[in-house]
């Protein structure tokens, strides 16, 4: 089996223009390739820089995952065991019993299952501690070892074991997921395999792999052109230099513990974007992907949020959801006006959110409404107020979110070119905190 050493550093935007310290994740591959005496040499480089990274902020926090995958007929099962939630303590922990998690290794599906413990979505095969309770303002770091192989498909694949592909977006979806959503940064250290069976193109393919999985940026080292590239990789198809160590076993040197623990303990956060814009193909959200995005004003929208995928988006005042944008049968689409929080709560549903907005507003007495006109209405419509309008929430008749504003003025005309024909629910908020409901018609 190769020996791919991996160790990884995502860097997630808690989208805050600082970052008071990291999340680490310690991510560790427990399938049968994995001997004891690499084993134990992962464990050891895990302490060391464990240590490091508590020492040099005490708001780093800490966590150990270990994964490997099943298999029933021919179908894999990834499994991760989360040992505790993210604790600013050391963490005491040992190799998971085969029967637990198996012997195979899919590191791409194994990535999903992190991102749905970080989202806090309940799936069976995440053992021990079922989510991870980020720190607000943090900054999110997975330090992972590993030895899979770029695409062997009988039991130890590093890519999208459904999308073998190379040079493919779909070989990278969690990746570039995680790189996008996230703001993940990718630290990559990988060992050659040299085991009976395998060519040494194999490790060229892994190696390459590694390489395009790996962030790019000031500090990088690994400027050789042994590379995959790929369209929709964040850093450029193909960039240098990249954060990719290739190194001949699991054992970390004094020197590169330093720089590891370095790097974890001078992560920089990256600013909340101002305003983003999303359109399809390139933001496209596909299962099992949970499609995380926040902006300090305003967020454009029209992806599509495909089957089984979610997508929980939310601005400080404007969400705009232009022709084209589409939240599929099947899949969990949720949107609220919020500022740069880092977090992603998939509400029940706007309706719920409606009644839960005026709940919170004790005290209010519903009185004679505002003027909304022409109504029925094509392309514009105008909706009027003597006081000043704090919050405007246009829905479809089944509660999706269509518009949302925080507005501070007396009237607004609402652009209908981009509606489809039907009702639609308009409520607000005036600023002495007065809610109205009104239905609005489309033709």
């Amino acid at each position: 089996m190769k020996k791919l050493y991996i160790l990884i550093l995502f860097l997630t935007c808690g989208l805050k223009s600082f970052a008071q310290g990291t999340d680490v994740i310690f991510w560790i591959d427990n399938s049968g390739s994995i001997d004891d005496i690499e084993y134990a040499a992962m464990k050891a480089s895990v302490s060391n820089i464990m240590a490091n990274v508590l020492e040099c902020n005490p708001d780093n926090k800490i966590t150990v995952i270990q994964y490997a995958a099943t298999k029933v007929g021919t179908n894999f099962i990834p499994k991760i065991k989360i040992e505790t939630d993210f604790t600013n303590s050391a963490i005491s922990f040992s190799r998971v019993p085969v029967a637990d998690v198996g012997n195979y290794d899919f590191a791409h599906e194994s990535l999903g299952l992190i991102g749905k413990a970080l989202d806090h979505i309940t799936d069976s095969n995440i053992l021990g501690t079922s989510f991870l309770n980020r720190t607000s303002g943090n900054t999110l770091a997975i330090y992972f070892f590993t030895d899979a192989l770029r695409d062997d498909l009988t039991g130890s694949c590093l890519v999208n074991k459904n999308t073998i592909l190379i040079g493919s977006n779909g070989a990278f979806q969690n990746y570039t997921n995680f790189k996008v959503s996230r703001n993940a940064t990718f630290i990559v250290t990988m060992v050659p395999s040299g085991a009976e069976g395998y060519m040494p193109g194999s490790d060229l393919k892994a190696k390459k792999a590694g390489a395009a999985i790996s962030s790019g940026g000031n500090g990088g080292t690994y400027i050789l052109n042994e590379i995959e590239s790929y369209p929709l990789d964040p850093n450029g198809p193909g960039s240098l230099p990249r954060f990719f160590l290739y190194k001949p076993n699991f054992t970390l040197t004094p020197v590169e513990i330093g720089a590891i623990s370095d790097q974890l303990c001078s992560v920089v956060q990256a600013p909340c974007p101002q305003h983003l814009i999303l359109t399809s193909p390139l933001d496209d959200v596909n299962a099992p992907i949970q499609d995380n995005r926040q902006a300090s004003i305003s967020i454009t929208a029209s992806n599509q949020i495909n089957k089984e995928a979610v997508g929980i988006y939310h601005a400080g005042s404007t969400l705009v959801f232009k022709s084209g944008f589409h939240s599929k049968n099947g899949s969990r689409f949720r949107a609220y006006v919020e500022g740069c929080s880092d977090k992603f709560v998939g509400r029940e549903s706007d309706i719920t959110n409606r009644k839960e907005f005026q709940k919170e507003m004790k005290g209010t007495q519903i009185v004679q409404k505002p003027l909304l006109y022409p109504n029925p209405a094509t392309q514009k419509a105008t909706i009027e107020y003597d006081e000043p309008i704090h919050n405007l929430l246009i829905s479809s008749i089944d509660g999706r979110t269509i518009f949302s504003k925080i507005l501070k003025t007396n009237s607004y005309e609402i652009d209908l070119s981009n509606y489809k024909n039907g009702i639609y629910i308009v409520t607000i908020q005036t600023s002495n905190r007065n809610i109205f409901t009104s239905k609005l018609i489309k033709e």
